[in-house]
């Protein structure tokens, strides 16, 4: 009996790291240090994870020809902010961490995404109001937001809950840009429109 338990005790402790490399074995992982990189299935493209635990961001990357764009999570400073790349110009946001999925679990729920074949996951969906108001401090948003937006027309966008004690958001719904990133969260952003 002692001998089954050891042999038992042994023989868990021998696979437990070989059975971890097949955590990911539908995405394509970068390594095991940190920062993580993941490549996820999306729609007709691909989308590209970093996740910096250290850092406490994330950065998403969709390389579609037509619809390319960038998006830090910072967790840390709780700011968002998405690089529109036909646009030319630079979202950025608060961070909804009761809509977003925590930094601590992005690469397991995007790995169980990539699973799901032809069909949309999307757990969440935000909509952020863009405002007339251009940033003007970029560097009071953390380093990694900084670096994305450096350069470009950046807008402040307020989700459509929390647009500055407005009771009612007046926004042009033929003018949102829709995210779907990692087949997780859905993320429209509009223009406001005339009050």
């Amino acid at each position: 009996m002692k001998f089954t338990i050891v042999a038992t005790v042994l023989l868990g402790l021998v696979l437990t790291p070989a059975l971890s490399q097949f955590q990911f074995q539908n995405v394509k992982v970068n390594g095991g240090q940190y920062p993580r990189t993941i490549t996820v299935n999306v729609g007709l493209g691909l989308q590209t994870l970093t996740i910096s635990p250290n850092s406490l961001v994330a950065i998403i990357q969709s390389d579609s020809a037509e619809n390319a764009w960038t998006t830090v999570w910072n967790y840390g400073t709780g700011y968002i902010a998405t690089k529109l790349g036909q646009e030319g110009v630079c979202y950025i946001s608060t961070l909804n961490r009761v809509l977003m999925p925590a930094l601590n679990s992005i690469a397991v729920l995007a790995e169980e995404s990539n699973n799901v074949k032809g069909e949309s996951v999307l757990s969440s969906s935000i909509r952020y109001v863009v405002s007339r108001r251009q940033v003007g401090d970029l560097m009071s948003y953390g380093n990694d937001i900084f670096a994305l937006c450096s350069g470009l027309p950046a807008f402040l966008a307020f989700e459509e809950s929390q647009q500055e004690g407005v009771n009612q958001i007046f926004y042009n719904q033929n003018a949102c840009y829709r995210l779907d990133v990692l087949n997780l969260v859905g993320i429209d952003y509009c223009r406001a429109g005339k009050v």
